[in-house]
């Protein structure tokens, strides 16, 4: 049951190991948009997701109760833990990738920006 409800969340986990272990090389340089940064906005949506749909995931299974009981607190900390090993595997295994602190703050406000979605769209029952 853990799995079946959090599926979304696995799939997108593997997306963003997907993502994040394409060689730099390989990916499309956007020198016209350099100066915003649009890395830091892709890792703020993709952990945003994640966090989401764990949240959504640990509330319906009831395997683990913790994670039933604490699903904000879980899904939250369990994409900020991902999202800082991303960033170690990038510096240490990926091809022409590097670790960068940065990142793992973005991808960390990015949790916290899907908890607060769910909040907003849980409170006003969307």
């Amino acid at each position: 049951m853990f799995f079946r409800h959090n599926r979304y969340a696995l799939g997108w986990a593997l997306l963003i190991l997907i993502l994040c272990g394409i060689p730099g090389t390989d990916l499309p340089k956007l020198s016209f948009l350099d100066w915003l940064r649009p890395d830091k906005i892709v890792h703020l949506i993709l952990f945003g997701v994640q966090a989401y749909l764990f949240i959504f995931g640990f509330k319906k299974q009831e395997t683990i109760a913790y994670f039933h009981e604490n699903p904000r607190f879980m899904a939250v900390l369990i994409s900020i833990l991902y999202g800082g090993l991303v960033e170690v595997l990038q510096g240490t295994v990926f091809i022409s990738r590097s670790a960068d602190v940065r990142d793992a703050l973005a991808n960390a406000l990015g949790a916290f920006i899907g908890l607060w979605i769910y909040n907003v769209r849980t409170r006003t029952g969307k």
